[in-house]
This record gives structure tokens, C-alpha cells and sequence, in this order.
């Protein structure tokens, strides 16, 4: 049964919760900065489904670790930073001032009539 935000019923968020720790705890040790997320994997026994979710949740920070690659949910390039890369990033930057530049030409004029 499903309670407040999670996806899980009770026990199985703790199961997910415990598999995070296992995951977050492996790879905040100093001698595994250069794991893999196939080894990460072998050594936690938790899925590379999950492993993935947990960082596209934000709640597992990669960026120190610089052999541990997600897709970039934009052009499947490999990433350390999260959901997008770095060029994904600068390219939906760029596109949003652009269309912010846009609606600004586009702004609606209010005239009063008396």
C-alpha cells in the first residue's frame, strides 16, 4: 500500500532506502573513487536500475567519482554530473535565452481605453 510521496509500501521503501546506504557508503570510500557502476553493482548487490534512479533523484552524487557513468538523459553520453551533460546543459542554456529573447520581443502592450 502506497503511503505519502514514496512509490513503495513501508517495508519495501526501507529495503530501497538500506540499498541506497549500501551504494552511497561503497563509493564514499576512498579506495573505490574509481569504481565502475558494473562493480558497484557486483559490490552491492543493488541494480543498476536502481543505482541510476538514485542518482537522476539526486540523492547519490557522482561528480567525485570519475569512473562512474550515467547516459545523459538527453543524447546518451556518458555523464558524471547528474541527468545531463555538461554540453546538454549549455545547449538548453543557450535555447532558453533564446526563447526567453523571443517572448521578450513578443510582449503583449496594454493600452487603456477611457
Amino acid at each position: 500500500m502506497k503511503q505519502s510521496r514514496s512509490p513503495y509500501c513501508p517495508s519495501c521503501a526501507e529495503v530501497d532506502f538500506q540499498n541506497f546506504l549500501k551504494v552511497r557508503d561503497f563509493i564514499r570510500e576512498p579506495a573505490n573513487k574509481q569504481t565502475t557502476i558494473g562493480a558497484l553493482v557486483e559490490a552491492t548487490g543493488v541494480s543498476e536500475l536502481d543505482i541510476t534512479r538514485y542518482i537522476h533523484e539526486g540523492r547519490l552524487i557522482i561528480k567525485d567519482n570519475p569512473s562512474l557513468n550515467i547516459a545523459c538523459i538527453r543524447c546518451g553520453n556518458p555523464t558524471n554530473q547528474g541527468k545531463v551533460c555538461a554540453d546538454c546543459q549549455t545547449d538548453m542554456q543557450q535555447e532558453l535565452k533564446g526563447l526567453q529573447a523571443t517572448a521578450t520581443k513578443q510582449s503583449v502592450r496594454a493600452y487603456r481605453l477611457d
